[in-house]
């Protein structure tokens, strides 16, 4: 890393500049730089509205980069030790279509985790890419998923020789890290790119107790949620390739198809300040989010009937770390499910990230501070505490379905489609793809056949009042079935 070059901030410098020399707009946004904004608008953006540019060719072209965006790019692929970085205004979801969009051509096979991000399967839609899974583990007494072990990929390739990308999750939602190194270098020697949907990843190379970052494990493309646990804009994201990666050209192409044609500027701004901000003072702001959540974490295992697992996960095979900064915060010794806990830690002022089982996902990240955690860690007191608080039911998280895929997930999609009661429409192939979100893993996607595991599962999670996500009938009464 260039530490002085890290200290410049190239797109924010030129953005302001722009600012700076107060130009006439005959161009959009339409509210003219906030002169007719709403009132709400003024009010909550204030003179950052004036901020608020799109395709701007003086400041420079987020597809055809010449000026400051381009520097911007290369210092935060500098920072990360990419061969190139790509900035995205359209999240990971469009990081993970690119990449995958850039290595699989129609009917090409991509072996996949089980428990993929419903943006993989929008990707494979686009690519036209057939879907091979990994064999799913779960952790049952600490109902968190786990990700395939070595052994497995390793098998998995060896099944499937005409392969031609491997895309991995990592770390997991909970922050469960796979033993990432060997897979990768197992793929490469058979030929296949390896794609990794590092989407809580961001953070991971500015501390040494957090595991390595994708990139230093040797992947070919990791695509990261730059605004998840670092500092950027809600929606901003940044793809990184290896260097000397061969599908730059593709990947360059396919990232400006799933983006917008007018990037926020504003955005884009965000990711160059959050990259200076993690390049000047990341292992500062990083180590202070370790220490706080190793805190958080034994006082809550202090709790009589809480529990939270650290490390001691890294007892399941096939794992290499843990990135302690996720609290998975299990209720089941006072009685309460995971929802029951959101609501009554929602009552106290407190908002998590996720349910799931008996057990809420609180995130640390270097924007909490002592103030922050001690609320969190009063609010589950309380909870605890609270009179007449005995175990009296368990809501073990359910492991995911096994998916059967018959067709392509484009094939599907693009097919002629019919409304059928999801009871009776065991045996078909669905056309829709059904989430519970977060984490926004589908439960069953496009091309696959509708088996009685998954009805279970659906009906489950609908009886303990999860909402889903993608499904055309939000009943979940009736599902897409492909036309016979």
């Amino acid at each position: 890393m260039d530490k002085i070059k890290q200290q410049q901030k190239p797109f924010v410098d030129a953005l302001e500049e722009y600012c700076r020399l107060q130009m006439i707009p005959f161009h959009t946004p339409g509210h003219k730089g906030g002169r007719q904004a709403s009132a709400y608008q003024r009010t909550l953006f204030g003179e950052a509205l004036r901020r608020d540019l799109g395709l701007m060719y003086a400041l420079d072209n987020l597809f055809q980069p010449v000026g400051p965006l381009q520097e911007a790019m290369a210092l935060a692929a500098d920072l990360y030790g990419a061969g190139k970085s790509f900035f995205s205004v359209n999240g990971t979801t469009a990081c993970n279509e690119a990449m995958i969009m850039a290595v699989c051509h129609e009917g090409e096979e991509i072996i996949i985790p089980r428990e993929a991000h419903r943006s993989v399967l929008g990707g494979i839609v686009l690519s036209g890419a057939m879907p091979v899974y990994l064999p799913s583990r779960f952790a049952s007494e600490e109902q968190v998923s786990l990700g395939p072990t070595p052994a497995a990929v390793m098998r998995t390739i060896q099944a499937h020789p005409r392969a031609k990308a491997v895309l991995l999750t990592y770390p997991t939602y909970e922050g469960i890290a796979i033993d990432l190194a060997p897979m990768i270098h197992y793929a490469h020697e058979r030929g296949l790119y390896v794609l990794v949907d590092e989407a809580h990843g961001a953070h991971l190379p500015f501390h040494p107790d957090l595991p390595a970052s994708a990139l230093a494990c040797g992947a070919d493309c990791a695509a990261q949620s730059t605004h998840k646990l670092t500092g950027s804009l809600t929606q901003t994201s940044m793809l990184h390739c290896r260097a000397d990666f061969p599908r730059l050209t593709q990947v360059t192409a396919a990232m400006s198809f799933v983006q917008s044609t007018s990037p926020n500027y504003w955005l884009l701004a965000s990711l160059d300040s959050a990259r200076h901000q993690l390049a000047t003072a990341g292992p500062a702001l990083i180590g202070k989010a370790v220490q706080l959540a190793r805190q958080v974490r034994s006082e809550i295992n202090g709790i009589q009937g809480l529990h939270s697992f650290g490390r001691e996960i890294l007892q399941y095979e096939g794992l290499s770390g843990l990135d302690e900064t996720k609290i998975c915060i299990d209720f089941s010794g006072v009685g309460l499910s995971g929802g029951e806990a959101e609501k009554q830690l929602r009552a106290q002022g407190i908002e998590v990230e996720l349910t799931a089982g008996n057990h809420v996902l609180a995130l640390l990240t270097m924007g909490d501070d002592e103030h922050t955690a001690a609320a969190l860690v009063q609010a589950c007191r309380r909870i605890a505490e609270k009179p007449g608080g005995q175990p009296t039911a368990v809501y073990r998280e359910l492991p995911l379905p096994v998916p059967v895929v018959v067709q392509t997930p484009r094939q599907a999609w693009r097919g002629t489609k019919e409304r059928v009661p999801l009871k009776k429409a065991v045996g078909r192939i669905v056309g829709e793809t059904i989430t519970f979100y977060p984490p926004g893993i589908p439960v069953i996607a496009p091309g696959e056949r509708l088996t009685g595991e998954c009805v279970r599962y659906i009906q489950e999670k609908m009886n303990r009042q999860y909402v889903p996500n993608g499904a055309s009938d939000i009943t979940l009464q009736t599902i897409l079935a492909v036309k016979e």
